[in-house]
């Protein structure tokens, strides 16, 4: 019995011993494991990689400059004011600004939307018949078959540039290539070198306060009794107001005109009235219309 008990003993005893074992690794594993959990599998694949290669990519970097040191306060930096250019050169560049945006515009009302093309004509009574596999054939003017037609592609000029030799630098000539022709298309004059020449539109933008209106239509947004209030600033009794309304025109033809005029004179009107709340008479509110330009403007000067 004693020898039976030992044996069982000692079996228990080994058990127990696989199983301590056991917890010791996977106790030595979990922090390996948790640390894997903290990234996504990129860094987990990158770290490794980096523990197999070795060297200095497998240290650990450096922190970063200043990272002990307190946090700076932020409303105290900049401590030097930027360099800014004068009063006169921003106003410039403000013009130049308000004049490119303009004559962006209104060369966008000159070449109107974009042309859409024609729907397709319906073929004639005899050629759906020829398609529909008749033996009826389509004759031409003189009363003989209809001459076929040569759907060849033109050949295509190519630019092929000089050879050089390694290490050497282009030589760009004097002109660029020439543009390449094709038969039966119109080439615009800008492919071809010739500039473009601009129109003398006014760019400047109209006197007064710009008042904003809501997209085509002629009622006010928020917040723009401000504005007005601003616009009538050293007005006095009997001094004239000139109101003006603009129609957000985007095209030059005489339909889109006419309806932007409209929507200008509507804007104009409203935008009178609430002037007229500020006790301005009727008779000292110069009304204005253009189709092109945006929104409103009050002004006290023509």
């Amino acid at each position: 019995m004693r020898r039976v008990e030992t044996g069982c003993a000692l079996a228990e005893s080994r058990r127990n011993g696989r199983v301590g074992l056991g917890l010791a690794a996977m106790l030595a594993v979990a922090p390996g494991l948790v640390g894997c959990a903290q990234g996504d599998a990129v860094q987990s694949v990158t770290g490794w990689w980096h523990q197999y290669e070795g060297g200095a990519i497998a240290q650990q970097r450096p922190p970063p400059p200043g990272a002990h040191q307190p946090y700076p306060h932020v409303g105290l930096t900049p401590t030097e004011a930027p360099e800014m250019p004068s009063a006169s050169a921003r106003t410039a560049l403000t013009d130049q600004l308000k004049a490119e945006r303009n004559f962006g515009r209104r060369l966008a009302a000159a070449d109107g939307p974009l042309p859409v093309a024609p729907p397709k004509p319906a073929a004639p009574p005899g050629q759906n018949a020829a398609a529909s596999g008749s033996s009826m054939t389509v004759a031409a003017a003189g009363g003989g078959p209809a001459p076929a037609q040569d759907w060849t592609m033109p050949a295509v000029t190519k630019f092929a540039p000089p050879p050089m030799r390694p290490g050497e630098l282009p030589q760009i000539g004097p002109t660029p290539p020439p543009v390449p022709a094709f038969p039966g298309f119109d080439i615009p004059e800008t492919a071809v070198g010739t500039p473009r020449s601009s129109p003398a539109y006014a760019l400047a933008d109209p006197h007064g306060v710009l008042i904003r209106f809501a997209q085509s239509s002629d009622q006010m947004l928020a917040g723009q009794e401000k504005s007005i209030g601003d616009a009538l600033t050293g007005w006095k009794a009997g001094l004239p107001v000139y109101v003006t309304g603009f129609g957000d025109a985007t095209s030059l033809a005489p339909d889109d005109q006419a309806a932007s005029l409209r929507l200008a004179l509507a804007r104009a009107k409203n935008l009178a009235e609430t002037v007229m709340l500020r006790h301005v008479r009727a008779a000292d509110v110069h009304l204005a219309a253009a189709a092109n330009g945006h929104f409103g403007r009050v002004s006290l000067v023509p």
